[in-house]
């Protein structure tokens, strides 16, 4: 096939599939920014401090930095893997048209492969581009002659290749791996087939990567071995939730058909046990993205317990001053936080974009059904109620779990924090004036664990968000329901 045919098939579609390309080339720029930065921290070689930010002039705290910075980077490699699943009915029944015209499988898959591949190889162009001129635009000295930030280290080269080609690699060979079934048979598309029941042993993933949480020693410092142990648990419980969530959903389903009163619930019930595919990757993004913060919550409340045990003592003046005026103790560890939660926020965001269009093409695919229900009498509102109800139970039934899981994940790997208390114990068998007396050391662990009502805020903005946006596909019911479609969908 022609490098110019090719180019005209792959990028033909319709409007969703714009959507896909323009999400796969976001979550892939951004995702490759993230990379770059870590990548850029681990190849930083200080023998003396010479940057403003203190947490890159020590190793360990520069490997912190950069294992953070993997850890984040999931949800938005999670959704990158995800993308090519928006809209893919309607892309394969396009494929499969051109089966039946006469295209092998091969030509099949090298379309598919190309669309993704070129889109995933374009955001990592873009995203390279960003962190190139972000280098320029930070490369700041102060006064004293240091660096804000290391702008003056490049990633190890083999890395900086790993990145760029690895993630097109990645996205084309998932793009394959999501038609290996169409290779079979392209009626199959078009066929009416029973779905299949999800298995949970995707599941298993999450007790894995935590596990590799717990096995972790990080009391030695955080060598780059560590770093990409945590990293790889970290991807192993993001799989886990992504790919479980199908098994996930169709519980839910069959939860809210047992207890369940209402047409609404009946329909979302029934619709959720039918099809638990639709839409459960990309909400278990948004799984993921709660994972994060789970994390960072977790190392916030690490820091408070700290801070608690520093003020037990005489705190530097300078240090209460902070206190009373309700200034961050440290910084840098502020800015950290803040831009994980930027970072998270970033990836909820194209998260919600994708569970949006997925909501839609799926309303517009069942419009026939939709048609035929409010041709029985069923009316628009207990439709938009089933939608809210198929889009928000498993939302709202696991986003606590994954929140306190991250926290949970944190804790394993957070040194434990132990306050010395000095006892002065008289001798007992001293009977006189002068008497010596023992000084008793003891230390008291400080005990501490996520805030409960900030797992509760996290978790109400992840399902106001998924609820939100299935407020929005439910406005399109009634362009959908028209009774025409009885005759012409």
């Amino acid at each position: 096939m022609r490098p110019g045919v090719l180019v005209r098939l792959a990028v033909a579609g319709t409007r969703t599939d714009r959507v896909r390309v323009a999400l796969t080339i976001a979550t892939a720029t951004l995702a490759t920014v993230m990379l770059l930065v870590a990548a850029t921290v681990l190849a930083v070689d200080v023998p003396e401090p010479r940057y403003q930010v203190v947490l890159l002039n020590h190793f360990d705290l520069r490997q912190t930095v950069a294992a953070t910075l993997l850890l984040v980077s999931l949800p938005v490699l999670a959704l990158a893997a995800q993308a090519g699943r928006i809209g893919a009915p309607a892309r394969q029944r396009r494929l499969a048209a051109l089966r039946l015209a006469g295209a092998t499988p091969r030509q099949v898959v090298t379309i598919a492969a190309a669309e993704t591949g070129v889109a995933a190889a374009l955001g990592a162009g873009l995203g390279l581009a960003a962190c190139l001129a972000g280098r320029v635009l930070l490369h700041q000295r102060n006064p004293d002659g240091r660096l804000w930030l290391p702008t003056d280290v490049s990633p190890w080269p083999w890395l900086l290749v790993l990145i760029l080609v690895g993630l097109p690699v990645a996205a084309a060979s998932v793009a394959a791996l999501l038609l290996r079934h169409m290779q079979h048979s392209p009626l199959g598309v078009a066929r009416a087939a029973e779905t299949p029941v999800p298995k949970p042993w995707p599941l298993l993933f999450v007790p894995l990567g935590f596990a590799v949480f717990a096995v972790v020693e990080t009391r030695d410092g955080m060598s780059g071995s560590v770093v990409l142990r945590l990293f790889f648990g970290g991807a192993v419980t993001a799989a886990g939730l992504v790919l479980g969530m199908a098994w996930l959903s169709h519980q839910a389903g069959r939860l809210l058909h047992r207890v369940g009163r209402g047409p609404a619930t009946l329909l979302a019930a029934r619709r959720l046990t039918a099809d638990p595919w639709s839409g459960s990757r990309t909400v278990g993004v948004l799984l993921v993205c709660g994972l994060v913060a789970g994390g960072g919550l977790g190392m916030r409340d690490h820091y408070a317990a700290q801070l608690r045990i520093w003020l037990r003592h005489e705190p530097p003046p300078e240090l209460m001053e902070r206190v009373r005026q309700g200034e961050p103790i440290d910084p840098f560890f502020a800015s950290g936080l803040k831009g994980i939660s930027l970072a998270v926020g970033v990836a909820a965001a194209i998260a919600a974009i994708g569970v949006l269009t997925a909501l839609l093409e799926a309303v517009a695919a069942r419009r026939r059904a939709f048609a035929t229900l409010t041709a029985a009498g069923v009316r628009r509102r207990v439709l938009a109620q089933a939608l809210l109800w198929q889009a928000v139970l498993p939302v709202a039934l696991m986003m606590p779990a994954a929140v306190l899981l991250g926290a949970g994940m944190v804790q394993q790997i957070l040194p434990e924090m132990y306050d010395t208390v000095f006892t002065e114990v008289p001798d007992p068998a001293c009977t006189g004036g002068a008497c010596r007396s023992e000084m008793r050391i003891e230390y008291r662990y400080e005990t501490w664990f996520v805030d409960w009502t900030e797992v509760a805020l996290v978790s109400a903005a992840g399902i106001g968000l998924v609820a939100l946006i299935a407020g929005l596909a439910a406005a399109t019911l009634r362009t959908r329901t028209d009774l025409q479609d009885l005759r012409t969908a």
